[in-house]
């Protein structure tokens, strides 16, 4: 068993091949649903997603967590600082989703994406901060109201959003955002993703675009990169994934673990990449109540990646 307080989750999309996978021998501590925008886009988006978990059983106190998708209900980004309706909506509807399957905690991206690597500044970046208090706020209260823990994920300093694009972001990736949202607003707490934090400890390093194991070639081809380079190695953030964790670990609740490498290159399995890992996870065992199994499988169906990256931390959150 993991160490006390600590459980050890497997990530999943709520679609049966996947929910079927997971939940089979050896049965994890519990899920963490990422949830797609096309999954709540339907009028009937509740009984259907609903529906998908029947004939599944899983043990008593099994925890969920409900992740959010990166684009909203519009078909716009997901972002803190829009504080808009359909960013709302979509955020409302994690949380009644989470309510249904009694899970422990809601999880959204600190992100304010735009494809213009101009919106990276000192200048839009206290201005994001400020642009998120509102919805930050609301999102607290509304997790508070229906006796869920809100959380707010790290992003990496080239975000891909699922679809291979080149967004950027003035808020998210530092640890000192993190810190920022956490202070504004009262009661979050925070998602640390290794896998993102050893991306944005490449770029403070000034890492090459073209390092790691998929970033050469045509994919780079046209993206507006250069900028978004020489910013964040010109910022001075941590240089070591220890050093980005520390300030951190009295706010983490959850965290996601996955390697890294280069600045695209994320979600890798455990031994392969940039992070210490080991190092990362003995750091946070004593601070943190969930792990998070976030490596990409080749097939999402079996989660063969993610089941060897499970007993990898059982072993490693042993007491003692």
């Amino acid at each position: 068993m993991a160490a006390p307080g600590s459980k050890i989750l497997l990530k999943a999309r709520p679609v049966s091949h996947q929910l079927a996978d997971r939940l089979a021998a050896p049965v994890p501590d519990g899920l963490e649903l990422y949830i797609h925008e096309a999954d709540m886009a339907d009028p009937d988006w509740l009984e259907t997603l609903g529906a998908r978990f029947d004939g599944f059983h899983w043990p008593p106190g099994f925890t969920w967590i409900v992740e959010g998708p990166v684009w909203s209900l519009d078909g716009q980004l997901f972002g803190l600082c829009r504080n808009a309706e359909a960013d709302r909506e979509l955020t409302r509807r994690l949380v009644r989703l989470a309510v249904r399957l009694g899970a422990v905690a809601v999880n959204v991206h600190c992100v304010d994406g735009s494809p213009d690597p101009a919106v990276l500044s000192a200048s839009g970046r206290s201005q994001a901060l400020e642009r998120a208090i509102p919805y930050l706020r609301w999102y607290v209260r509304l997790c508070a109201d229906a006796g869920l823990l809100p959380l707010v994920e790290n992003v990496p300093p080239i975000c891909r959003m699922r679809r291979a694009a080149f967004i950027y972001t003035p808020i998210g990736v530092e640890p000192g955002d993190l810190l920022a949202c956490i202070a504004a607003a009262p009661g979050l707490g925070l998602t640390l993703d290794t896998s993102h934090a050893q991306l944005a400890v490449n770029a403070f390093r000034g890492v090459s675009p073209e390092s790691g194991p998929t970033s050469a070639g045509p994919v780079l081809e046209g993206a507006s990169l250069p900028r978004a380079v020489a910013y964040y190695q010109a910022l001075g953030g941590p240089t070591t994934l220890a050093e980005f964790i520390t300030p951190l670990l009295s706010a983490v609740v959850s965290v996601h673990v996955s390697n890294a490498a280069g600045l695209l290159d994320e979600g890798l399995p455990y031994d392969v990449g940039d992070a210490d890992l080991d190092g990362a996870v003995r750091r946070l065992r004593g601070a943190a109540r969930y792990f998070v199994t976030e490596p990409l499988d080749p097939d999402e169906n079996h989660a063969v990646l993610k089941r060897e990256m499970q007993a990898r931390l059982r072993t490693l959150l042993q007491p003692g």
